[in-house]
């Protein structure tokens, strides 16, 4: 499949065609408000002036633009402002209901497995999960702010016509939405065509308020045809501007939707399940969605379209013959009839179903050039076994803060019971209850479960109220951390506060950057059983990827390496871009597979790392 298509090419050039687009949509707003400025003008010549036009007026420029632009920006930020309550939110505002992890319908038992075995793959949190039950066609959606917000949505139909790989390939299309930073963008689209839309609805609101001032009053006539033809006009101007933002929207929305079939496929390694799921839904072409206006709004945030109203030309999605085509070079171009799916009880299995990932690539040795973007996503996803009395704990909001804390307990008796005596707070003491009787599991949990653990009880941590996140909060900076408790328990802490923090980006220090890099590559390296003059290696190859002038290409001895050094160290990389901080993943990835090989904890490590600078492994970290 790699020689038939270049992934990160598509990615690439998906990304470039994007930022075009969205200049586009700029230069849209900017042609509307000149247009109701030059119909301004002539309108004022007409009456005022006896036929003769004036263009420069700046009074004149200054109301009409002035006022289209606070309307369209007002009714934007006002959106975006109603969206920015996270992807629960949107998804209940598209219909969706949330799926509980108690749930008995098969089907949703299986939709649950599939999206926690791709959160751990991709090293995500877990996000919330909706279901459409009033729609049958098959389709999907990812929506929130970030991937701390984030929230995934199926309709009925997709769960009952689709295989479980073909959902699997759904998820991780949408997946790739999360991990590619698409949410945000859609919510900004949402938040332009929900502007643009407002200046056309403030048109046929001064066509209605001209309509009912007409009393059958001769005075009031003039005012009545003014308001009407000033209406008419604004309307006008403002349809213009829904065509504009559509035709915008959809064009930004295909570019996205190629891009998240690439990384789709590039993350699952099976193609045929991503096809097949798409052919279904050309084999459903004739079943329309029917939506409210919400829906209509948010097309783009859906897999497929849903079709209407001159859809070569509206449609958010490319054609479904070209996206197959471009996943499966063989299509021929036949759509095979679409029939329920027999659903069976479905069992929860660690990264992927058996069967559905393809051959892992083969792993650098001395003689291979750096490992790639694709071999280290390969290698840190999660393949493990998490107890299953411990992943049902997992789902309620208690025991997920009880995992958590018991996670990062001290070894010391007395320094833990100290520990549980601070959480005892927590509702009413249960949380410090359920902490102490998960510890004895939790310390048997073999290494590199810890953080996919952490992972799936997100979904739980988020149903807490901002009082509860606050004392949770409270509770884990309280515990602490001390050498002898390991690196990993420093980076659930880190993890934990950017999951409970209302920030956009993970919190900051000023320092050095060259220092800090060093301290935390060394620490990060030194977790392997490699002998010392191995991990010194690894650290080399890792700063050469780095390339930062000043930053030591000698390794820094283990007795020097101080956690509160590194966690200081953590919060100057996550000060840094995003490109600096996939960056300096990579070159722990990197440093990882020095040995052609990655043990449990190093990958816990590093996709703890990741965690806590905000980086997913879902679409890689080479960019």
């Amino acid at each position: 499949m790699a020689a038939t298509m270049n992934f990160f090419r598509a990615q690439d050039e998906a990304r470039g065609r994007t930022t075009k687009l969205v200049v586009l949509l700029v230069l849209a707003v900017i042609i509307l408000t000149g247009s109701l400025y030059v119909l301004a003008v002539m309108g004022h010549g007409k009456i005022f002036l006896r036929g003769r036009v004036d263009w420069i007026q700046p009074k004149l420029f200054f109301a009409t633009t002035g006022t289209a632009l606070v309307v369209i920006l007002g009714g934007s930020l006002f959106r975006i402002a109603e969206l920015a309550k996270g992807g629960g939110a949107i998804a209940e505002r598209l219909g969706g209901r949330l799926v509980g992890a108690s749930t008995i319908d098969l089907a949703e038992r299986r939709y649950l497995n599939v999206v926690q075995e791709m959160a751990l793959a991709a090293g995500l949190p877990v996000p919330l999960c909706y279901v459409i039950d009033n729609d049958n066609t098959i389709n999907a959606f990812a929506a929130g702010n970030d991937a701390q917000d984030a929230a995934i949505g199926v309709t009925r139909g997709a769960l009952a016509h689709l295989t479980r790989d073909e959902l699997q390939g759904v998820i991780a299309h949408e997946f790739s939405h999360i991990g590619n930073g698409d949410m945000t963008l859609s919510i900004r689209i949402i938040g332009a065509v929900a502007g643009l839309t407002a200046l056309a609805q403030l048109g046929y609101i001064f066509m209605r308020i001209g309509a009912q001032s007409s009393d059958g009053d001769k005075d009031t006539v003039p005012f009545t045809i003014a308001m009407v033809l000033m209406g008419l006009v604004v309307l006008l101007i403002g349809s213009g501007g829904i065509f504009f933002a559509k035709v915008i929207q959809a064009s930004v929305s295909r570019q996205r939707e190629y891009l998240a079939d690439a990384s789709s496929v590039q993350f699952t390694r099976n193609p045929l399940g991503l096809a097949s799921a798409l052919k279904k839904v050309g084999g459903m072409s004739g079943a329309k969605r029917t939506g409210s206006n919400a829906d209509l709004e948010s097309q783009h945030l859906f897999f497929a379209s849903s079709g209407g109203f001159m859809e070569f030309l509206f449609s958010t999605h490319p054609p479904i013959g070209d996206r197959i085509k471009r996943i499966d070079p063989t299509f021929d171009g036949i759509i095979p009839d679409v029939v329920p799916v027999q659903v069976v009880a479905d069992e929860p299995t660690a990264g992927f179903a058996p069967g559905v990932r393809g051959v892992p690539p083969p792993l650098p040795n001395a003689t291979r050039s750096l490992p790639t973007d694709t071999q280290i996503q390969d290698s840190v996803g999660f393949r493990g076994t998490i107890p299953a009395e411990l992943r049902s704990a997992s789902d309620d909001p208690v025991s997920a803060m009880g995992l958590v804390l018991g996670m990062i307990l001290r070894r010391d008796p007395a320094l833990r019971a100290a520990q549980l005596e601070q959480a005892r707070g927590l509702a009413g003491g249960e949380v410090a209850r359920e902490a102490a009787g998960f510890e004895p599991h939790l310390r048997e949990l073999p290494p590199g479960c810890r953080v996919p653990l952490l992972d799936l009880c997100m979904p739980a941590l988020r149903q807490l109220s901002p009082t509860q996140v606050a004392q949770f909060k409270q509770a884990i900076e309280q515990v602490g951390y001390q050498a002898e408790d390991g690196l990993v328990v420093l980076l659930i802490q880190a993890s934990m506060r950017r999951y409970l923090s209302t920030a956009k980006n993970p919190e900051s220090r000023p320092g050095d950057l060259a220092a800090a890099y060093a301290l935390v590559l060394s620490a990060v390296v030194q977790t392997s059983s490699e002998a010392p003059a191995a991990q010194a290696a690894a650290y080399q190859l890792g700063a050469g990827v780095l390339g930062l002038p000043g930053l030591s290409s000698t390794i820094i001895s283990a007795e020097q390496v101080d956690l509160q050094k590194v966690d200081e160290s953590l919060g100057v990389i996550a000060g840094q871009s995003i490109y600096d901080r996939r960056k300096f993943v990579r070159a722990c990835g990197v440093a990882m597979l020095n040995d052609g090989k990655a043990e449990p904890a190093e990958i816990e490590i590093v996709r703890a790392v990741g965690d806590s600078l905000g980086i997913s492994f879902a679409t890689g970290v080479g960019r």
